[in-house]
């Protein structure tokens, strides 16, 4: 019973940690994606403030589509690689824009090695629930048992964050993430003289939390799907193995 208790522990910590890799690797993914400084940009200022046509998107903005090409370009490789106290030099940006730049930038460092840190420990633990379950009678009731619960935990978590979306709105949840993770006031920017907030307008992330909830699903399904397989191939290498000592 004891080792039935903590393989399905495991089982779960493993779906966790799988869930938290995807998650973290999907956000450095989309922090380093130009197009979400360039063409995803100018899309979602469009849609906020209903202009008809692109002149009006340069002229809120106050860079034409090539400049805000080679912004962006500028600000993805920024959160891609830069080092810990690197600025982001960029000349329409001011002092303040920088350091707050320089702040996300630590954030997405921390996802890019937490992701880095998460999916090796999930493998780890596949391999450690394969040993563990082979000494079980039932080993794959166990498992399936720890997954259930590790995935109901997940769905419990998805269903508190569309009832807060629903309830307190995305506004709100956005300033309160902002509270949360950042020790200054530095992300609040001035639409008349910052031109980040201009060209990232609340829209614009209210998308990218859709698109990288799918894109994390669509990566912890692949990852699952391939730790199951080497939980599965060790499993039955070590019950042949436990057989034929026995055997002898």
């Amino acid at each position: 019973m004891r080792m039935s208790f903590i393989t399905g522990l495991l089982a779960a910590l493993m779906i966790v940690l799988i869930a938290a890799g995807a998650l973290l690797g999907t956000i450095y993914d989309m922090a380093s994606d130009q197009t979400l400084y360039a063409a995803q940009s100018r899309a979602a200022v469009a849609k906020e403030f209903g202009f008809a046509d692109d002149a009006q998107v340069t002229a809120y903005i106050g860079l034409t589509e090539a400049d805000q090409e080679s912004v962006a370009t500028d600000i993805a490789l920024y959160m891609a690689f830069a080092s810990e106290d690197q600025t982001l030099d960029l000349p329409v940006l001011s002092e303040r824009e920088r350091q707050h730049m320089q702040d996300v930038r630590g954030l997405i460092r921390l996802a890019q090695n937490g992701y880095r840190l998460c999916i090796p420990l999930a493998a780890g633990l596949a391999v450690i629930i394969a040993w563990t379950g082979a000494q079980l009678r039932r080993r794959h009731r166990a498992v399936l048992a720890g997954a259930a619960c590790g995935a109901g935990a997940l769905i419990l978590g998805a269903l508190g964050l569309m009832l807060a979306l629903k309830f307190a709105g995305f506004e709100r949840l956005f300033v309160g993430m902002h509270r949360l993770l950042f020790t200054n006031d530095l992300w609040l920017l001035n639409p008349e003289t910052d031109i980040l907030i201009r060209m990232m307008p609340e829209t614009l992330f209210e998308h990218a939390l859709g698109a990288l909830l799918l894109q994390a699903a669509k990566v912890f399904g692949v990852a699952l799907v391939m730790l199951t397989a080497v939980y599965a191939a060790i499993s039955g290498i070590i019950r042949r193995n436990v057989s034929e000592r026995k055997e002898a």
